[in-house]
C-alpha cells in the first residue's frame, strides 16, 4: 500500500509558523474588500442570458 504524507504545517523548516503573517493578513484584506462589492449590473446580465434558450426568439 502507499503511505499518504501528512500536511506541512504553515511557516518553514526552519521554525514554528507565524502567530500573525502580514502579507496573509493584507491579502485576506484585499480579497474580504473585492468580496463585498456588487457585482456590475452589464456582468449580471450577461450571466443573466447563460440561462436562457438559445432558440428562443430574442424580444426587442
Amino acid at each position: 500500500m502507499t503511505e499518504r504524507k501528512q500536511p506541512k504545517e504553515k511557516g518553514s523548516k526552519d521554525g514554528p509558523p507565524m502567530a500573525f503573517d502580514p502579507v496573509e493578513a493584507a491579502l485576506r484584506q484585499i480579497f474580504d474588500d473585492v468580496a463585498s462589492e456588487d457585482v456590475p449590473a452589464d456582468f449580471a446580465d450577461l450571466v443573466a442570458k447563460l440561462g436562457k434558450n438559445p432558440n428562443e426568439p430574442k424580444a426587442k
